[in-house]
């Protein structure tokens, strides 16, 4: 039931897609502009442009940040964090792991599934 009703969402998202898009080109009325909806698409495009790349300057030499302007002490605790527990789940893992049993021995060689099953042979 949920599968139908997501593929029924679907459908719906992209057929409203594709109707809007057909009417790109429908001639129509201009669309009308006011001086706040320019400032405000002004302010988008220069808040949206490319700062520069935070590097600070040391006796007339650019730097650039290594630690990307997080505290060391913070790349440390995640270094680890990210080892400590990494190390838990290694040995959580191969403490519960329950080995796999040996598969059982061959006896014989291989037997069709005629004489297997006891059926007649269909070559008959």
């Amino acid at each position: 039931m949920a599968r139908a009703v997501l593929a029924v969402c679907m459908l719906a998202a992209v057929a409203c897609c594709v109707l809007r898009s057909s009417w790109a080109f429908i001639p129509g009325r201009e669309p009308v502009r006011s001086d706040a909806v320019v400032a405000a698409a002004g302010a988008a495009v220069a808040a949206s442009m490319p700062q520069h790349a935070e590097a600070f300057v040391y006796k007339g030499k650019e730097y650039f940040d290594v630690f990307y302007g997080i505290d060391p002490l913070a790349w440390a605790s995640c270094g680890f964090a990210i080892v400590y527990f990494g190390a838990a789940l290694k040995n959580a893992a191969q403490k519960y792991n329950k080995p796999v049993g040996q598969a059982p021995p061959k006896v014989g060689g291989f037997v069709g599934k005629e004489v297997e099953n006891r059926e007649p042979p269909y070559k008959a």
